[in-house]
């Protein structure tokens, strides 16, 4: 929790053995995500109730926006600012019901 309110997602890193084609285990991303927006539900304050933010932050930018691209298509991310992006309640409740249920 950013400030004891604001639900924050620091870090989501996948195994090299997850990635790519010949991955090991399937959907292990979006049910990380799934449950750190489960979270947003429970412990997320006022306004911040359901909201998931998290930072992309890249060392090379063409990969970091391709990240972000992938957020918003499989995990429902808005880009809001520079590196910021965010899951807001709509999306973490479709996330939840399809990784968690």
């Amino acid at each position: 929790m950013k400030d004891k309110i604001e639900p924050y997602m620091a870090f989501v890193e996948i195994a090299p053995h997850n990635q790519g084609k010949d991955k090991e285990f399937e959907r292990v991303a979006g049910c990380l995500i799934a449950f750190a927006c489960r979270l947003s539900f429970i412990k997320g304050n006022d306004i911040y109730r359901g909201w998931l933010a998290f930072d992309v932050l890249e060392e090379d930018k063409e990969a970091e926006i391709k990240l972000m691209a992938n957020y918003s298509q499989k995990y429902h991310a808005k880009r809001f600012g520079e590196t910021t992006m965010v899951i807001p309640p709509e999306g973490g409740q479709k996330l939840i019901e399809e990784f968690l249920n």
